[in-house]
């Protein structure tokens, strides 16, 4: 997409379709002030056993993809892309500084790389509870803990949450988060015409 920065030039960024739990502060004045303005996750303490929704992918053949912040030339990544459906419960604890740390409470995380033949209705997938690091379907690099996420602290500022460890698997979660993306790869990275359309998203107990 192409936006203005300040009011003063006009840049061109690569920014990946996305839905998800949490809202953002406004206005962004710069590429690389996007990933703090956003906070993540909403207030929850219920412990739901699936997430369900219908998908629909659209995703072009490609094993790159592309990386444009807007002021360096845009450039090639290695690597296929694929659409995401993330879903993380948390145990946070804010402390006296306005730190934010977090347990992971459960855990689903699941990927599309190829375009279906239309609608997949009523997709269900279960949500792991406690440290799946022992699993078999476990993957470090997307189900691991994280530390890149932002949360809004009870002083109105923006600070990193920091997973420190995987709580147990009866915990009770104190926040929910759920992305849904139709690129991987972190900010301007994607691939033009990737497609993830999603509706009647809902928790099973």
């Amino acid at each position: 997409e192409t936006c203005k920065v300040l009011g003063l030039m006009d840049i061109k960024v690569l920014a990946a379709g996305s839905i998800f739990l949490g809202d953002i502060r406004e206005p962004i004045t710069g590429t690389k002030d996007g990933p703090k303005a956003l906070n993540w996750g909403i207030p929850f303490t219920l412990r739901p056993k699936t997430l369900r929704f219908d998908y629909r992918v659209e995703a072009p053949v490609s094993h790159t993809r592309i990386r444009q912040d807007g002021f360096s030339k845009a450039s090639t990544v290695a690597g296929s892309d694929y659409c995401t459906a993330v879903l993380y419960l948390q145990k946070r604890h804010e402390d006296a500084q306005g730190n934010i740390t977090a347990q992971r409470v459960g855990t689903v995380v699941m990927r599309y790389g190829r375009s279906t033949n239309g609608w997949v209705d009523g997709a269900t997938y279960e949500i792991n509870y406690g440290d799946i690091t022992g699993k078999p379907f476990y993957d470090k690099a997307t189900m691991g803990l994280r530390s890149t996420d932002y949360a809004r602290n009870s002083k109105g500022q923006s600070v990193i949450i920091r997973e420190t460890g995987w709580a147990n698997a009866n915990e009770t979660p104190t926040h929910i988060t759920l992305q849904f993306s139709s690129s991987h790869g972190g900010a301007y990275v994607g691939t033009p015409g990737n497609t993830f359309w999603i509706d009647n998203v809902g928790l099973v107990y």
